[in-house]
């Protein structure tokens, strides 16, 4: 017999096979609006505070989890799909997953797992913003996934319900510069450096392509003029 044993049986293979194990930010309303982080190699979470984040939307799976014990359980379609059918039966929750980025820290992306209603809302108008700007820039749905879109966190804004109640908070992020996706691969790895586009900080989306002009008035290189023109 010259058949070879199947190799996920082989010892030797799991050191291939290890998942990498990534921190993980987390929006809370209770007791009041905050964010933990639950660092890769901690079971335990603890307050965070920061200023700006990278958020990669265009990227980000929207869909719905179940946890059965401590396994989940998950129906999940990219975010510029639309968001699939809710599976039958009782116990599943909406479920927002992804890559956030520390200005910081580009080159260690964070997973962004954000179930609550007010932390939804939070992120599906920065990406209303994200996507205004593109359609303003001449950007596919398809291209914004490789553009990252940089935002400032200002705070909270208070949500109510029906009866006029306040039952939770919606973070607010405020749309400050967009540069290229650092696309980091499952080791954490860079690939070849780009160009970043800076547009400083802008009050409003419409002001961006005022923005671009400014600088390509600065006589700036015809490489990174490029890159530009790709925003």
């Amino acid at each position: 017999m010259t058949e070879q044993m199947p190799n996920f049986l082989n010892p030797t293979s799991n050191s291939g096979t290890e998942s990498i194990r990534y921190d993980r930010l987390y929006y809370k309303i209770q007791p009041e609006p905050h964010f933990e982080i639950k660092y890769a190699e901690s079971d335990l979470t603890e307050p965070v505070k920061f200023e700006k984040l990278g958020l990669d939307l265009s990227n980000m799976n929207i869909g719905y989890v179940k946890w059965v014990g401590t396994t989940p359980s998950k129906v999940m379609n990219n975010a510029l799909d639309s968001l699939p059918p809710k599976p039958q039966g009782d116990g599943w929750n909406n479920l927002y997953e992804l890559k956030v980025y520390s200005i910081n820290k580009m080159d260690k992306p964070m997973f962004f797992d954000v179930t609550s209603w007010g932390g939804q809302r939070g992120i599906q108008q920065a990406f209303r913003d994200y996507l205004d700007y593109c359609k303003m820039n001449n950007i596919t749905w398809q291209q914004s996934k490789s553009h990252l879109p940089i935002y400032l966190y200002t705070g909270t804004r208070p949500l109510k319900n029906k009866e006029g109640k306040v039952t939770s908070a919606e973070p607010v992020f405020k749309l400050e510069r967009v540069i290229q996706n650092p696309k980091a691969n499952t080791n954490g790895h860079q690939p070849t450096a780009t160009t970043t586009i800076d547009l400083g900080t802008v009050d409003d989306v419409s002001e961006i392509p005022k923005k671009i002009e400014e600088y390509k008035q600065t006589g700036s290189s015809i490489s990174a003029l490029k890159n530009v023109k790709q925003l």
